[in-house]
């Protein structure tokens, strides 16, 4: 029963990464028509010229990485296909790495006042140094355990794009919020720190897990 509900789970995750990655890229994929995107037109002409560039830039990367990141925790891939996994990786890596550093750029424009920009300030410098810390524990100290657990929380906050599309729509259908301005200064933080509680639970759901099997 919990297999399957696991399983449920995992596919579920996997549909939304899918439709949110391809969504980023239909949408934001073609650099001439990002100042036509809802998200973009009233950003146009208050902001530097840059900042569509970088937004079309951290579209495209954090696109790909949620499409591709699910597919790392695919045990058979894993063991079986590490090649896959590895080359995978790489792309991921980059892609969050790219994804990140212009996240950090966006935050600063980011609407929801200093408390939403902080928050999506805070969201990307989380999402560089856990991958830097997964990357750390497989090529450095070798240690594929912490490298699994890293890359969750990693994978958590990059689903923190997920859950930005379904708040904002909640936001304004529960409580009639349509501006930004004010509910980012919540969703800013609402859509990645239940993300990451959540994949803390998992660790630590597998450390017991392992503890007993150690102990049998």
């Amino acid at each position: 029963m919990r297999r399957s509900i696991r399983l449920w789970g995992f596919g579920f995750l996997a549909l939304l990464s899918l439709v949110v990655g391809a969504y980023a890229l239909l949408m934001y994929g073609v650099p001439s028509s990002i100042e036509d995107r809802p998200f973009a037109t009233e950003k146009v002409g208050e902001l530097p010229n840059l900042w569509i560039t970088v937004l079309w830039i951290h579209a495209v990367s954090s696109g790909i990485a949620i499409l591709i990141g699910w597919v790392q925790f695919i045990k058979r891939i894993r063991i079986k296909k590490l090649h896959i996994h590895r080359m995978i990786g790489l792309i991921y890596s980059v892609m969050v790495t790219v994804g990140g550093i212009t996240g950090l750029y966006l935050a600063w424009y980011a609407s929801g006042g200093w408390i939403g920009k902080t928050g999506f300030m805070v969201l990307a410098g989380l999402w560089l140094y856990t991958l830097y810390r997964s990357l750390h524990s497989i090529l450095v100290n070798r240690n594929a355990a912490q490298h699994g657990h890293w890359m969750i929380r990693n994978y958590a906050l990059t689903c923190a794009a997920i859950a930005l599309r379904i708040y904002v729509p909640l936001a304004a259908i529960l409580f009639g919020i349509t501006d930004t301005e004010v509910s980012f200064s919540v969703i800013a933080w609402l859509c990645w720190i239940p993300n990451l509680l959540i994949a803390e639970l998992i660790i630590n759901k597998r450390a017991v897990q392992t503890h007993k099997v150690r102990v049998r």
